[in-house]
């Protein structure tokens, strides 16, 4: 018995073309024009892919541990994981040996050793797209940090400047700053500098005394 799986990601509850109703509506049907012997359909509801630490994937485990299913039933390989570790995981405990895997929109069926080496192809070139990304992203980030503009939250010493862009010193918090730092370089410990600041009257940006966690931030 093949059992079928749907999710949407934590930050999009319904992704474009990939809603729950539109995963479960192609499932059936490619079980059907296959004949596929389909089981229950599991959800997994605004969960992220980065892990296989999902109820409704922790639950498709334990049956294919148990023997209760011959395999999974997904739209897209996405679906089911977002890292190639965690797909080389599933394949080599159980979608290389009894298990089958099969995806409805790349094709692919683990039955086959094409279907094997295609899905690891697919999976590898995700991954790559997405470290790609994110190397641009921090890439553009860091150039942005080099000129001096607004990246994030605005670090403890400084202000946004006049254009809403560029950061400029804020001079009270620098005071403070040069304080910490001087205290935490003649030796003094964390709960130290917390209670000589308290004293001198230093405020955070919230308007409260400093407190271990802060300072340690701070530094």
């Amino acid at each position: 018995m093949i059992i079928g799986y749907c999710r949407v990601s934590s930050d999009k509850q319904v992704d474009v073309g990939m809603s729950l109703e539109v995963q479960e509506f192609q499932i059936r049907k490619y079980a059907e024009l296959y004949e596929i012997r389909l089981g229950e359909i599991i959800v997994d509801a605004g969960e992220s892919a980065r892990s296989l630490k999902r109820p409704g994937m922790q639950r498709i485990i334990e049956l294919m541990d148990s023997g209760l299913c011959s395999g999974v039933l997904v739209v897209k390989l996405d679906r089911l994981t977002r890292s190639v570790k965690d797909l080389c995981h599933l394949l080599e405990r159980y979608f290389f040996k009894n298990k089958v895997l099969i995806s409805v929109q790349e094709k692919i069926d683990t039955n086959s050793a094409m279907g094997r080496m295609v899905m690891n192809v697919v999976m590898s070139i995700s991954q790559w797209e997405r470290e790609a990304t994110s190397e641009r992203t921090r890439a553009v980030l860091q150039h942005k940090k080099a000129k001096g503009e607004r990246v994030g939250n605005i670090a403890f010493g400084y202000k946004l400047a006049l254009d809403g862009v560029h950061l400029e010193e804020h001079l009270r918090e620098q005071e403070i700053f040069k304080a910490v730092t001087l205290m935490r370089k003649s030796g003094m410990t964390l709960n130290e500098i917390s209670k000589d600041v308290r004293l001198r009257g230093y405020q955070s940006r919230n308007g409260k005394p400093f407190g271990i966690s802060s300072i340690h931030a701070m530094l």
